[in-house]
């Protein structure tokens, strides 16, 4: 039951960010929609497959595939958004 919980938890937040990313009008803001899939859906996901499966070499692969996902993704996020503010000329290169 507790996996089920945190999948629909997961999944309600990533179709939630994409619906969101959809109708977002500008570059910036579907940027900003990406970033609960990377920091809280996918690690919801992930700890949902854990649950299921128990504890194994399986589920020790991918609870750090989910921490590497939720540690970079922000970052990656953030030097996305400011080559778009280089390209759009809002900041300079430096």
């Amino acid at each position: 039951m507790i996996a089920w919980a945190l999948l629909a938890a997961g999944s309600l937040v990533i179709v939630t960010s994409a619906l969101g990313a959809v109708l977002a009008k500008d570059f910036y803001r579907k940027l900003h929609w990406l970033t609960p899939v990377t920091t809280i859906g996918g690690p919801l996901i992930g700890l949902a497959l854990a649950v299921t499966n128990g504890w194994s070499l399986t589920t020790a692969i991918v609870l750090l595939t989910v921490a590497l996902l939720a540690v970079t993704a922000p970052v990656l996020t953030a030097a996305v958004g400011r080559v778009g503010a280089q390209r759009d000329g809002i900041v300079g290169e430096e």
